[in-house]
């Protein structure tokens, strides 16, 4: 994954996770207070393989008990797609970084380009294509840390 990506990626992560270092006025915000941090490297979690490509994880529950969301970056290899699917306990939001696609959201079909963020609500039927000559490279945050999913199609040819 080049730089330019993984920086990408952070950037997302810290907006996706509302950190914010100072608050308006300058001075520094109070808040809760926290017995651990964790922080994970995308270098240094397993990559889950799929017949489509893969998916790094970066959060969610097995990583750390105590999240509420779940964040990952996934790999779509060019020509292929995932399983229909749908996720019952959460939302999902799919952030372009790299390549070209397609996703089909409850019978729509929309084109995707590196920029373009997608939305898809919870317990909406959704697929996504690669259709370019490189992988399809997006962020992928879900409103819940124990993602769960419902594949309606095999995942092999």
């Amino acid at each position: 994954m080049s730089r330019m990506v993984r920086t990408a990626c952070l950037a997302i992560a810290i907006v996706a996770t509302g950190i914010a270092v100072f608050a308006q006025d300058g001075k520094q915000p109070r808040g809760k207070q926290v017995n651990h941090v964790t922080v994970t490297h995308l270098g240094q979690q397993l990559e889950e393989q799929h017949p489509w490509g893969a998916i790094h994880w970066l959060m969610n529950n097995r990583i750390d008990p105590d999240a509420q969301q779940t964040l990952g970056i996934v790999r779509i290899d060019p020509g292929e797609k995932n399983a229909l699917h749908l996720h019952p306990n959460c939302e999902e939001l799919m952030y372009i970084l790299s390549g070209g696609g397609s996703t089909t959201v409850g019978g729509k079909v929309v084109t995707l380009r590196p920029g373009d963020l997608v939305r898809i609500p919870a317990g909406v039927l959704h697929q996504a294509t690669a259709t370019g000559r490189e992988p399809l490279i997006a962020v992928i945050s879900y409103s819940s840390a124990d993602r769960q999913v419902i594949n309606y199609e095999s995942e092999h040819k």
